[in-house]
């Protein structure tokens, strides 16, 4: 059995895990049931990645994202460790190609959703799977005290049924003591060690701002502040508009959000990792499974609805462990938004009812017969006018009636598809003398996408494909079909556009089909955290790092001393002639034009680097001198 030390050099080159790594690594290791807690940017992945590889066999994870799967998939290929998937983005064949390869020992980590758990198809094959490892990432999925409660996670308890003697591993980012409580009852979690990482990021300067005009302010922040950013929203026309205003003004900016094509998400969020791009205008749907050293700053133009996410959020700056800007946004138009939202996600029973119906008429849907095989086109807008309801509203149902299994919701579309090789060259040219038309098509594959097709997925866009080979994108898609359904190849097709598909024929609805129960007790949880939120931005006297690691269970907090609040009271602490001298000397250079922020900080003229850097700082929070376009500061008075 390998070291786990010299699986981390030999796959990720690195000489030293990060803290607690090689602790929760070591439990799995010794097969004890094991619940880690690790910030974002703690690298949970590793934990469970490394152990699974000191020894044959297979993890097998469970994981609620299908592009945070992707992602760590095309990593572990690219690492050259087999590796596959399992979610609802798949055909019913190629699920069942990848459940058997399982079985047969083929792959090192099985990436499986928590709504496939319950299956047939997985559960016939469980006993097969060389498994010594069930790794639970996002596990606060798990807990109905959560944030994200997801009810397909209840059904991991199953394969411990199957497979008592495989050890579990629960990794979370985030969780309050109540939750870390529900996750070990819920997995069945076995005297398990715990693994708590502070959830103190002491190079984070938390900040909260009330602003009139909080773009302008972004703006300047950007203008003053070297290095990568992101800045949250919560709406994809937000992030459109703002990205735009920004790049306007010189800097380079993109959006981001869940309605963009995954090529263009994909490029769009390569940029931004090479440096191409320093500012990222984006909702919650971007930064899942990202790990770029130096972003400087995490803005939050529209607040999330728990401190969770905004947690989570936040901690995306600074994993380099140099310093990074947190600021969170608060005016009252901002705060009514999120509390509407927070209360539209959670409607009452009648109003899903009555959706359902709405629904049911729309798609024609069957009151017995098979339905999940229909996939209808899902654009909120549209669907929304021509059913009469309210967007907001009927989303919140769709995702209600998504939970209890009666429809799906594909929201992720993918514009690439994927194919992989299965057969060897001798085949290939075999296959080619008997099909012209498909075997030049299997040619072409082989021609664009080099030998690594062989060996693991690879994604490509068959609109392009089609041009290149003069084909309709029709006729080269039954081709690719074709050429799966002789197992030539694995092929998985683009699905450009979100789908709705009903799972079940149309239902007579009511509260107990429903355990609408459970939805009241979430809507009161989800009002809880809310106001944790907004307690946090009207917060002025208590250190926004101290409240913070109290809302996670850390009751030895201590001050950061480079919050707001905390500049604030330093502030008051020092003696008035002291802070106006430095005010005063501050603003005589400001006024002399030209002045950016980083030549006032080392201005030797009056008090230390970091006094300087704490007046300056109240300066521009309070709006006295402001930064133009080109990061020069001014009086707000001039």
């Amino acid at each position: 059995m390998a070291e786990p030390i010299e699986i981390l050099q030999q796959y990720w080159g690195y000489s030293q895990f990060r803290p607690l790594q090689a602790e929760i690594a070591g439990s799995a290791l010794a097969g004890r049931d094991t619940l880690a807690l690790l910030p974002t940017g703690g690298g949970k992945s590793v934990c469970f990645q490394v152990p699974a590889l000191c020894r044959p066999g297979m993890a097998l994870v469970i994981s609620p994202l299908i592009a945070l799967m992707k992602d760590q998939v095309e990593r572990l290929l690219a690492l050259g460790i087999p590796a596959a998937m399992v979610n609802s983005s798949m055909s019913p064949r190629q699920i069942d190609a990848a459940l058997e390869g399982a079985a047969r020992g083929e792959y090192r980590f099985l990436y499986l959703s928590p709504e496939r758990v319950g299956t047939d198809e997985f559960r016939l094959r469980l006993p097969r799977m060389p498994v010594t490892l069930l790794a639970v990432d996002e596990a606060h999925c798990i807990s109905q005290w959560g944030y994200d409660f997801r009810p397909a996670y209840l059904l991991i308890a199953r394969i411990r049924e199957l497979r008592p003697e495989l050890p579990i591993l629960a990794l979370t980012a985030s969780a309050p003591p109540e939750v870390q409580t529900d996750i070990v009852q819920k997995l069945g979690l076995r005297n398990p060690a715990v693994f708590r990482a502070s959830f103190r990021r002491p190079n984070l300067r938390y900040v909260v701002l009330e602003e009139a005009q909080p773009a302008k302010r972004i703006l300047e922040i950007c203008l003053r502040t070297q290095g990568s950013g992101i800045v949250y929203v919560r709406t994809r026309r937000q992030a459109e508009t703002l990205g735009e205003v920004l790049a306007a003004q010189g800097i380079a900016a993109a959006a981001y959000h869940g309605g963009m094509k995954t090529s263009l998400r994909s490029s769009t969020q390569q940029a931004w990792i090479e440096g191409r791009t320093r500012v990222m205008v984006a909702t919650n749907a971007f930064g899942m499974g990202i790990d770029k050293p130096d972003v400087r700053f995490v803005l939050h133009l529209s607040l999330p609805a728990d401190l969770e996410s905004y947690y989570q959020e936040a901690g995306r700056g600074g994993r380099d462990g140099q310093t990074a800007l947190a600021v969170a946004f608060r005016n009252a138009p901002d705060v009514a938004e999120l509390r509407r939202w927070a209360e539209a996600r959670y409607p009452d029973f009648d109003q899903v009812q009555h959706h359902y119906q709405l629904l049911c008429n729309h798609f024609s849907v069957p009151n017995r017969g098979t339905t999940a095989e229909t996939a209808h086109p899902f654009l909120m807008p549209e669907l929304s006018a021509a059913t009469g309801a309210p967007a907001l509203q009927l989303y919140a149902s769709i995702r209600i009636l998504h939970q209890e299994g009666l429809l799906w919701l594909e929201e992720d579309p993918d514009d690439f598809g994927y194919i992989q090789v299965l057969v060897g060259p001798d085949e290939i040219s075999r296959y080619r003398e008997r099909s012209t038309a498909d075997g030049e098509a299997l040619a072409f594959i082989l021609r664009t996408m080099g030998g690594e097709v062989y060996t693991r997925e690879r994604p490509f866009l068959p609109d392009v494909w089609a041009r290149r080979l003069d084909l309709p994108p029709e006729q080269l898609d039954q081709q690719l079909l074709r050429l799966e359904q002789r197992d030539l190849i694995r092929y998985r097709p683009a699905t450009d556009r979100p789908s709705l598909r009903f799972l079940r024929p149309r239902q007579v609805l009511t509260r107990a089909a429903l355990n609408w129960g459970k939805y009241d007790f979430l809507r009161e949880r989800s009002a809880m955290r809310l106001q944790e939120m907004i307690r946090y931005v009207e917060n002025t006297e208590i250190c926004r790092s101290m409240l913070l690691q109290r809302y996670f269970g850390e009751q030895d907090a201590q001050r950061c001393g480079v919050c707001d609040v905390c500049i604030g009271r330093t502030r008051r602490r020092v003696d008035d002639g002291a802070f106006e001298q430095i005010r005063r000397v501050l603003m005589e250079a400001v006024a002399a034009g030209g002045a950016r922020y980083q030549d006032l900080v080392r201005n030797p003229s009056a008090g230390s680097p970091a006094q300087r850097e704490q007046v300056l700082r109240y300066l521009l929070d309070k709006g006295v001198i402001r930064s133009d376009a080109w990061g020069n500061l001014h009086s707000s008075e001039s």
